[in-house]
């Protein structure tokens, strides 16, 4: 079965789109110089949104040690990028679908994710990246394979084949995709990521996750989500099966300094990252 390019275009629009705060959000973040108060303003506007921001920042995720009782508090503390990202992560969180009927566990998909995205954050934290930027990274690791949610929503009955494949044969999810589907999860994620607006950066990392062939091209936040991605398949449960670990790329190693192996020594801090990371999912309207 090959599915064309207007199904799948099809797919992702069917997909719920974000609120119009975020939306407007993004529009004003996009160039890299938003005004804080323009920010502040939009946040504020929507209660909800302010209600679910405030509640991670205040997680233990950022530990900042004080209470946060206002959006422009909070832009002072984590600053406008962290903020915007704050959005996106709430935002998808709360339009990707809980159920589907291809047989996907999203319990298992949302475990992969923040370990995905707690790892990318601790390896930007080593590399260096400004604290306000290594938020870009986690977000990368929380939705870089969102691209199997589309799947499983916009066709169960083959993805339910695709799933059942892998885990008969043991291999690895995305040849299975490209195999029965002619697509897989990193390109629809892609999709779904432009069809949003999110930053073309992070729409380039989703679509590039598993491009070790490409890595010599990867920017930072790529080689940190294909380094981070490995790590959590490593801790994924093995009876999910459908996940192929990788070795590091010598791009990516060069660049860490390190082996997959030595990466796994050094993200010693990771248990710690992922039990605040879950606040992720646990804000109102998220998911657990």
């Amino acid at each position: 079965m090959s599915a064309d390019n207007r199904k799948l275009f099809e797919m992702v629009e069917r997909m719920p789109t974000f609120s119009q705060s975020v939306v407007r959000i993004l529009q004003l973040t996009s160039t890299g110089d938003a005004a804080p108060k323009e920010l502040v303003r939009l946040v504020e506007h929507d209660p909800i949104l302010t209600m679910k921001v405030l509640k991670l920042v205040n997680s233990a995720y950022f530990g900042l040690g004080r209470q946060v009782t206002s959006i422009k508090q909070g832009v002072v503390y984590i600053g406008v990028n962290t903020i915007k990202h704050l959005a996106i992560s709430i935002a998808a969180i709360g339009a990707l679908p809980r159920d589907n009927t291809a047989g996907f566990d999203m319990d298992a998909f949302w475990t992969h994710s923040l370990v995905t995205g707690a790892a990318a954050r601790l390896i930007a934290q080593r590399q260096g990246v400004p604290r306000n930027d290594a938020m870009a990274y986690f977000i990368a690791g929380l939705l870089h394979d969102i691209g199997q949610v589309v799947l499983a929503q916009g066709l169960p009955a083959e993805y339910r084949e695709v799933l059942q494949a892998a885990r008969d044969t043991g291999t690895c999810i995305l040849d299975r995709e490209r195999e029965r589907l002619g697509t897989d999860h990193a390109e629809i994620g892609s999709l779904l990521g432009a069809h949003w607006k999110l930053p073309a950066e992070l729409v380039e990392a989703i679509a590039r996750h598993h491009d070790a062939a490409g890595a010599g091209s990867l920017p930072p936040l790529g080689m940190a989500l294909f380094a981070a991605n490995q790590v959590a398949k490593l801790m994924d449960h093995p009876d999910r099966a459908i996940s192929r670990v990788e070795p590091l790329p010598a791009a990516v190693q060069q660049w860490l300094g390190l082996s997959l192996e030595g990466l796994v020594e050094a993200l010693d801090g990771l248990p710690a990252e992922l039990e605040a990371a879950r606040a992720f999912v646990q804000v109102p309207g998220g998911r657990t």
